[in-house]
């Protein structure tokens, strides 16, 4: 690759600056924008065919959300998710490690048995604008 001059990275920070506030823009519009999809979906959520509802302009579809635990209306906490997965059966918990604090982790146990396994936790860094 050629060498790249400080001009053309001026240049392509501005760039990328301006589409950024662009997009920002577009997003903020989209929203709007969906924000009126979902009322018109829910208020006429009897007329969907097969999770789909057509309009002349386009199709509506009902897309189906993740599943997250709440109580009384509210996201259950880590602890109180932690309790909730030792009460269930087995076949209902996967187990998950945070890739993030294990990148950072200076236990030496830890760090042997990842190195015993061969295994490297890396980042897959890149450079941003902003």
């Amino acid at each position: 690759m050629e060498k790249v001059t400080k001009e053309q990275v001026e240049k392509a920070v501005k760039t990328v600056k301006d589409l950024k506030i662009q997009a920002a823009e577009l997003n903020g519009k989209i929203k709007d924008a969906e924000a009126i999809v979902e009322a018109y979906g829910i208020e006429h959520i009897a007329d969907f065919t097969d999770g789909r509802l057509a309009v002349d302009t386009g199709v509506i579809a009902i897309k189906a959300g993740t599943a997250k635990p709440v109580k009384e209306g509210k996201p259950l906490s880590t602890a109180a998710r932690s309790e909730l997965a030792a009460a269930l059966p087995a076949a209902y918990v996967k187990v998950a490690c945070d890739f993030g604090v294990l990148y950072d982790c200076r236990d030496k146990t830890v760090r042997q048995l990842l190195k015993a396994r061969g295994i490297e936790i890396v980042r897959d860094d890149k450079f941003t604008v902003l």
